[in-house]
């Protein structure tokens, strides 16, 4: 006889606890007679037969049971000896055992019974009343214990969620604090030296203008650092601003094509292209357009085509490729040039605040650090590989 009576029991729905009853009984037809008995459309329970004590402890490891019903008096291996190997097992030693028994109700029977790990005890002749009542409330034990398990569960993995929101807010935190000190420095250091760059300039053009003859040839350079020193101050201000607004400013988005932001950034730095006599070839057939923020793509593409000229090498004019394709979900923006490549111990100050790697190339150091949040602000991310005198690639993976 199988031990599996499932095919004969109701379908339970997904959303509903599985409840699992063995029957052990050496005799077909008093597991047969008991499960009758027992059986409730309404209650969606599978009852598993057994018939030895051995047959039982394979049906109890295998198996998540609500309760055993087990008879006492089975040849081999009786009732209470299955019973005690039940509770040596860590896996089944938490089942409830009711002992059913047409022994007597002696009180030597029923002390054993407990001993062993029987809950309650069922006499035969088996009381219809009795029977199902008892087996209801242990049923609605199990059920409580998993509605429990399952809360707690819960429970576990929202504090589990909770923890990493509070680290993934710490490193923001920290973040925030690294940036305001760093900005801090800027403040006190990048924006007071072109300051004090004017002040000097200004003192040695007075003392220019003072003289009795005026050589213009001298002035002119002197009235050039001073613009050059007040451009300076506006861009590191400027960028400043752009920090600020990437931050916290919500930027609408439209339909953008590759191809025409791609012109109007080339437009903007012209002089800087042909001075360098760079080459900027593009591909954009493959993802020729995207639904974003163009103010926000003209930044990202503006900081990464102008860096790949700022940055290039001596020894060879710049050539640099953009081109754009779908992987996955994202639309995948790469930008790849010739220039001075990095060393592996600068890489991780390519996207720190106000961080330069180049020094002999004027800048701010805020261009990539407001790239990167551009691009993680829309749910992106952005990758490097980079080669010291070969090259750089960036790929910019945006939604």
């Amino acid at each position: 006889m199988t031990t599996d009576q499932s095919l004969t029991a109701p379908m339970i729905s997904p959303e509903v606890q599985a409840v699992k009853i063995l029957l052990v009984d050496d005799k077909p037809e008093n597991l047969v007679s008991l499960e009758s008995l027992l059986y409730k459309e309404e209650e969606g329970v599978t009852y598993l037969f057994a018939e030895s004590g051995e047959e039982a402890l394979k049906v109890a490891l295998q198996e998540e049971l609500a309760l055993i019903l087990l008879d006492v008096q089975m040849p081999g291996m009786n009732g209470y000896e299955v019973a005690r190997y039940l509770r040596d097992i860590s896996k089944t030693r938490d089942i409830p055992i009711i002992f059913v028994t047409a022994i007597d109700e002696q009180d030597t029977h029923v002390i054993e019974g407990f001993e062993a790990g029987a809950v309650d005890f069922l006499f035969k002749p088996l009381h219809p009343y009795i029977t199902k009542a008892k087996v209801s409330a242990f049923v609605k034990f199990f059920l409580q214990r998993k509605d429990l398990e399952k809360a707690n569960k819960l429970a576990l993995e929202m504090n589990q969620e909770l923890e990493e929101r509070v680290k993934e807010r710490t490193k923001e935190l920290t973040r925030v604090n690294r940036d305001l000190d760093n900005f801090v420095y800027t403040a006190s250091h990048d924006l007071r030296a072109p300051i004090h760059n004017i002040e000097g300039l200004m003192a040695a053009l007075q003392d220019t203008l003072q003289e009795d003859t005026i050589n213009r040839e001298e002035v002119a350079p002197i009235l050039e650092m001073i613009n050059n020193s007040v451009d300076r101050f506006k861009a590191t201000l400027q960028d400043l601003t752009e920090i600020a607004k990437v931050q916290y400013e919500a930027a609408g988005k439209n339909v953008v094509r590759f191809d025409e932001l791609l012109t109007d950034v080339k437009v903007h730095i012209k002089d800087l292209i042909e001075s360098a006599h760079a080459t900027i070839t593009a591909d954009f057939s493959q993802a020729p357009e995207i639904f974003f923020s163009r103010k926000n793509l003209r930044s990202v593409l503006y900081n990464l085509v102008s860096n790949s000229i700022k940055y290039r090498s001596p020894e060879r004019a710049p050539e640099i490729l953009v081109t754009t394709t779908k992987v996955d979900s994202y639309t995948l923006l790469s930008v790849q040039d010739n220039g001075l490549g990095l060393k592996n111990e600068d890489k991780e100050k390519v996207f720190g605040m106000f961080q330069r790697v180049h020094l002999h190339v004027e800048g701010t150091g805020v261009g990539m650090a407001i790239v990167k949040r551009i691009v993680e602000n829309c749910d992106g991310k952005i990758e490097f590989e980079s080669e010291l005198g070969q090259g750089t690639v960036f790929q910019v993976y945006l939604k």
